[in-house]
């Protein structure tokens, strides 16, 4: 078990993966991006944040209240899990979604990050792609428990203390990273927004800086 706080230094070398569970587009990027960390050989850290907070400080609003934009990204979404070969459901997941996942991410990352990576991974693909309604804690910590009982057993302390704090400091790091949307990726002191970025992230990476 390898226990994660909001602020360790990352593993060196890691691609910091920074999300938020009602995020459709980082769903996407979760689909791809693992992928593109082993092709690269850089370990991989998901940060899931709460991205309500972060436009709190940038003044951009969800998605959701955005009219164009967001029939837009409907289609968009829709195109990209087709492209992917992803099932796809809906683009507007259930108000709470992003708290009640990110607070049991963390509760499982206070255990084992390999698990809550799992978990996060999973716990995307049955909001986006299956249209699972995960919008509330008795929810999240119940999927968490098909991941078994160690995860079942660390979801229940998601309203402890350190899992609340742990996904508080994690959005409070990234709004000092000047992370403003999500997906959003570091590695190597270089920031990327967008799933639309990974292949730049890639070449980054693999060629060095230019």
């Amino acid at each position: 078990m390898s226990p994660t706080h909001a602020d360790s230094q990352p593993p060196s070398g890691a691609i910091s993966f920074w999300f938020d569970f009602g995020s459709p587009y980082a769903w996407i990027a979760a689909a791809q991006l693992p992928a593109v960390a082993a092709r690269c050989g850089r370990p991989l850290l998901w940060r899931p944040m709460l991205l309500g907070v972060v436009f709190r400080q940038t003044g951009m609003l969800p998605l959701a209240e955005q009219p164009v934009r967001s029939e837009y990204a409907r289609h968009d979404v829709q195109r990209l899990a087709r492209r992917l070969g992803l099932p796809f459901a809906t683009v507007t997941p259930p108000h709470g979604t992003s708290l009640a996942l990110g607070r049991v991410f963390h509760a499982i990352a206070l255990e084992d990050t390999a698990l809550a990576a799992d978990f996060a991974a999973q716990a995307l693909m049955a909001t986006f792609g299956h249209g699972e309604a995960l919008g509330d804690l008795e929810a999240a910590a119940a999927f968490a428990a098909r991941l078994g009982p160690e995860a079942a057993a660390a979801a229940a302390t998601a309203l402890a203390p350190p899992a609340r704090e742990a996904l508080r400091a994690t959005t409070r790091e990234a709004i000092s990273l000047g992370i403003f949307g999500a997906p959003f990726f570091t590695v190597d002191g270089e920031a990327f927004w967008g799933q639309d970025r990974l292949p730049l992230l890639e070449a980054w990476i693999r060629e060095g800086p230019w």
